[in-house]
């Protein structure tokens, strides 16, 4: 087994994985990457082209049998921590990081070791797994800042999104509209946009071209529904995308994920957020609300039908160019 500095532990959806990824990253060009070990399941898997160094460390692991997925936690990771005594782990969020890091507190207790725990939280309010892993963790890095902060959190803002992002040539004849669901894609944001759709007469839906964001699993039955409506041509599918610029679009029509929400406010501010309200937690809802209460004002969801009339206003996102290389500086001293 080789040699173990740090591990990374990140699952369940792109808003935990992608910054675990950036982190990774950014730590093995300061750190020899063999000694890194990132831990993810079969959502992260499609990731992990993203990873820079071939050198990187994976386990990537099964979790949708709970009970059969603790016990190969342990097994992969026994010897790992026998033979690490002083290993730094963080975990970006998920299910997995839980067992992972309550394995690696029990070795501190029971087999004297050193290890240091550490957990990021992207969103305004903690999800369940984090909620767990902030007692037992020596710090909490957080997105979004607090008037009273506990003792363990430590403000870092959101990871930095690269502002001269290339730009693609869209057609300039036409209102280019974006909707987007995250890392995984939104049915009901789907849903909302084809109700707005049957609201334009055909002249002023010739306008417009549509960028549209579907999950794999319903690519063609959402496919079908838009095309009853709107001209092949004018409308573009797609599943999951990193690189999108949102400042190529006349419009954006977006869920509220702490990911979403900073990157494109720190690009653009035409932008009309829905949250997922479904979620246990309502984080994207707090999220959102977050900008309101500070500088944001509500508008109304319209598709805009001419170009330069789409309502405006200014907000500042948390985004922070040095986050990563705040937390680094923590996790490796």
């Amino acid at each position: 087994m080789k040699k173990i500095k740090y591990i990374v532990i990140a699952g369940s959806s792109g808003g935990h994985i992608l910054p675990a990824l950036k982190y990774i990253n950014n730590l093995s060009d300061i750190k020899n990457p063999n000694d890194i070990l990132f831990i993810t399941n079969e959502i992260g898997k499609k990731y992990l082209d993203k990873i820079k160094s071939h050198k990187i460390n994976k386990i990537i692991l099964s979790s949708q049998n709970k009970f059969k997925f603790i016990i190969k936690i342990f097994l992969k990771l026994f010897p790992i921590f026998i033979l690490n005594r002083r290993i730094s782990l963080i975990g970006f969020g998920g299910f997995i990081t839980t067992p992972i890091l309550m394995i690696s507190k029990l070795f501190n207790i029971f087999f004297l070791s050193f290890n240091k725990i550490y957990i990021h939280e992207q969103n305004i309010i903690y999800g369940l797994a984090n909620k767990i892993n902030y007692l037992i963790a020596k710090n909490a890095f957080i997105s979004f800042p607090k008037m009273n902060m506990r003792s363990k959190e430590i403000f870092v803002g959101n990871f930095f999104i690269d502002k001269n992002k290339s730009r693609e040539r869209l057609d300039d004849s036409f209102i280019n509209v974006l909707l987007i669901g995250g890392s995984a894609g939104s049915l009901d944001l789907n849903n909302k946009m084809l109700e707005k759709i049957m609201t334009l007469d055909s002249i002023d839906l010739g306008k417009i071209k549509f960028f549209i964001q579907i999950p794999n699993s319903h690519l063609e039955i959402f496919k079908n529904k838009y095309l009853d409506l709107v001209d092949l041509k004018r409308c573009i599918f797609f599943s999951f995308k990193d690189n999108l610029n949102p400042q190529e679009y006349d419009f954006i029509l977006s869920r509220s994920g702490s990911g979403s929400i900073n990157e494109i406010l720190y690009l653009t501010d035409n932008v009309y957020f829905i949250p997922h309200i479904i979620s246990r937690d309502q984080h994207q809802k707090f999220n959102l609300n977050y900008f309101l209460s500070h500088n944001m004002s509500l508008k109304k969801f319209s598709i805009p039908i001419k170009k330069n009339l789409i309502s405006q206003f200014y907000f500042n996102s948390l985004i922070n160019p040095h986050s990563i290389e705040k937390i680094i500086c923590y996790t490796t001293r």
